[in-house]
């Protein structure tokens, strides 16, 4: 299925996951909003049917004011693929701050709420409509030392059902992807002993947004994927 004549908002676009997205949905044939965050990030290559918008998806004037210019700009809104989030080193609960508690939460729950929320009103009424957005593996298998970043990623499964449910029967989907490590430059250098063959690849996470997008995504609602790859 091409996606002729479908718009796009990516958060994040210009990050690792983000870009490659991006540039996965344009191939497809759909108009793409994408954000960035600081003037700092090096966006990528323009696209007559891309355009950049600079916001800070934590803040709930920002993600008002996005997603009215994506309106305002394409005239309507389709797809929402969350990208948005953050990592740091996991601690023991004993040991967790509370700075670094808010911050994920901030940073991987509030961010994806917020987006989805404004997604949704956006797309009442529509037959069709695609919110994905990206949890982790460990919200699904907890490990030790992640607590912050655990169920940060936790809230968004849960998000996405509780969301999935209301939606279920309308034409709009709410589905998550768990990836587990992502082969992305920054963690090829933050973790260089790691076996990287074992990771996903964003391009492999790319293509199972597009089958999510795709009519056939229709029958898939409130669900999180997981792609785990060989970790």
């Amino acid at each position: 299925m091409s996606l002729n004549n479908k718009v796009a908002l990516v958060t994040g676009g210009a990050g690792a996951l983000g870009s490659v997205v991006v540039q996965r949905l344009l191939k497809e044939g759909a108009k793409v909003a994408a954000t960035y965050f600081s003037d700092k990030e090096k966006l990528p290559a323009t696209h007559p049917s891309l355009k950049f918008i600079q916001a800070n998806v934590s803040l709930e004037e920002d993600v008002v004011r996005l997603f009215d210019d994506v309106v305002k700009s394409f005239g309507k809104l389709d797809i929402l693929v969350n990208t948005v989030g953050g990592f740091i080193p996991g601690k023991p609960v004993s040991n967790t701050s509370v700075s670094d508690w808010d911050k994920l939460m901030t940073l991987n729950l509030r961010t994806t709420f917020l987006c989805m929320r404004e997604a949704l009103r956006k797309m009442k009424g529509q037959a069709y409509g695609r919110v994905i957005s990206i949890a982790a593996m460990t919200a699904l298998k907890p490990s030790a030392g992640k607590s912050a970043y655990t169920i940060s990623k936790a809230g968004v499964v849960l998000l996405t059902e509780i969301a999935g449910e209301e939606h279920k029967g309308t034409g709009i989907t709410v589905n998550a992807i768990a990836p587990s490590i992502i082969f992305t430059k920054e963690n090829v250098e933050s973790m260089p002993n790691e076996d990287t063959s074992k990771w996903v690849k964003p391009e492999e996470i790319a293509d199972i947004i597009y089958t999510l997008c795709a009519e056939a995504g229709g029958k898939v609602n409130g669900t999180t994927i997981r792609a785990f790859a060989g970790v």
